[in-house]
């Protein structure tokens, strides 16, 4: 027990003493960290009202971070190697959860899980995003899913002689539509993709893995081959993606070096840039249209009329015709939770059907559960449910090992070399071979068909 709770405790048996009744039960605290967010603050704070309604005496503390994705995993990590200073209860992006677990950072779920009546509410995809890609243990409970998609600017597209209705069927058609903007429409950045270290994970997702997953063979034949369990050097799949990335770079297509190295650029590009009508494209997630709507971080009356969604196309059209990528957050417990038993209540109030649908519409990501998706209020809301959810069929997730955070760091690096480093694919494309194999060990990596 921690020392407030200790403390807590002391007073009640005091008071309880001092009156001749008889000891009361002892009370917990339990400790939350997550990273801070209107959205996930509004979430935290009803499930923590609801909670301590329903366990009079137990307490929840709220511990919320602010601070950047990257800089939030590095202040939880450091949280979790003490006893002292572990929460309970942690705000988990799902493609942490494997390296956490392998850590000893996360407590394994499936056997309450399977005792909690409303697990089956929940989409077995959107669940992947809470197992270790190793012991496949469901290690954290999905919150929110999400999809990629070409956000596009109908006006825009449409003076540059694109067509307001546009839906690429191969990546040259991506680029020819921003020849089309950059030629026609001086001062409007043709496209946005996440291509730097400065972009973080969003570069690694966003940027490289929605093409690399459109390749022949995806991920599989590019990354890692969960057949073998091995990572893959020398793929022709990711060498076309840094030339794709290559090019448009080269071509002035993407935004500014200043913008591709400002961490917060993210935040300027869909509160700023995109409303101003500045930007014709950009690669992003089916969350964006959130920060627009009323009461969100960046209100735009007009969006849902300015703006179009593509789907991202395969590289040639080939297979499904089209791809995109997935992730999301979820709540997980710490091993080093006392009473696991009142952590789990608190984590399945935080993820029952009225958190659950709040997440969805306030975080603008896909329901994860089957009764939020058929919500009518969730389709109300959230204009944009009806495509990013048809693109869940299509849909990939990173392979999420132990050592995934460092190979992501060399996707960026290599993405950011062949772009405003100026390096070429080759020499970009075999440092990152070389790096993974140090990195994962020769035994553990294999050459692409």
């Amino acid at each position: 027990m921690n020392f407030r709770a200790h403390l807590k405790l002391s007073t009640l048996l005091a008071a309880g003493f001092a009156c001749g009744l008889p000891a009361l039960a002892q009370a917990e605290e339990l400790s939350v960290v997550y990273r801070e967010s209107p959205y996930v603050s509004a979430v935290m704070e009803a499930a923590k009202a609801e909670f301590e309604a329903e366990h009079p005496g137990d307490t929840i503390e709220l511990n919320a971070i602010s601070s950047s994705a990257r800089d939030y995993y590095t202040k939880v990590s450091l949280m979790n190697q003490s006893a002292s200073t572990a929460p309970d209860i942690i705000y988990e992006d799902g493609f942490q959860i494997t390296a956490d677990a392998a850590a000893g950072y996360l407590e394994p779920l499936d056997e309450r899980l399977s005792g909690w009546d409303e697990w089956d509410q929940f989409s077995q995809i959107a669940v992947q995003n809470g197992k270790s890609f190793v012991d496949g243990k469901v290690y954290g409970i999905p919150l929110g899913t999400d999809t990629q998609a070409i956000w596009y600017n109908k006006d825009l597209l449409e003076k540059a002689g694109v067509g307001a209705d546009w839906q690429p069927k191969t990546w040259q058609d991506i680029l020819d539509a921003a020849a089309k903007v950059k030629e026609n429409l001086p001062g409007v950045d043709p496209i946005n993709i996440y291509v730097t270290k400065a972009g973080n994970e969003a570069s690694t997702m966003r940027g490289l893995m929605n093409l690399i997953s459109g390749t022949p063979g995806g991920l599989s034949a590019t990354l890692f081959d969960p057949e073998t369990q091995k990572w893959i050097v020398g793929s022709k799949g990711f060498r076309d993606a840094l030339a794709f990335l290559k090019t448009a770079y080269d071509n002035g297509y993407l935004v500014s070096d200043t913008d591709l190295q400002d961490s917060s650029f993210q935040n300027v590009l869909v509160e700023q840039r995109v409303p101003e009508g500045k930007v014709a494209m950009f690669i992003d997630g089916n969350w964006i249209w959130a920060r627009w709507i009323e009461g969100g971080t960046a209100p735009w009356a007009a969006w849902n009329e300015t703006l179009g969604m593509a789907k991202i196309p395969t590289q040639n059209g080939q297979g499904n015709g089209f791809t995109s990528m997935s992730g999301g957050w979820t709540i997980a417990m710490s091993p080093k939770a006392e009473d696991k038993d009142l952590a789990f209540d608190f984590m399945t109030t935080v993820a029952n059907f009225e958190n659950s649908l709040t997440y969805a519409i306030r975080a603008g990501s896909i329901g994860v559960r089957k009764d939020v998706i058929a919500d009518e209020t969730y389709l109300e809301t959230n204009p944009t449910a009806g495509f990013f959810s048809s693109l869940v069929e299509v849909t990939n997730f990173r392979p999420a090992l132990e050592i995934y955070p460092q190979v992501s760091s060399l996707i960026q690096e290599t993405m950011e070399a062949v772009t405003v480093g100026g390096d070429s694919v080759e020499d970009a494309a075999g440092r990152f071979d070389r790096q993974l194999t140090r990195l994962a060990g020769s035994s553990n990596v294999e050459k692409a068909n």
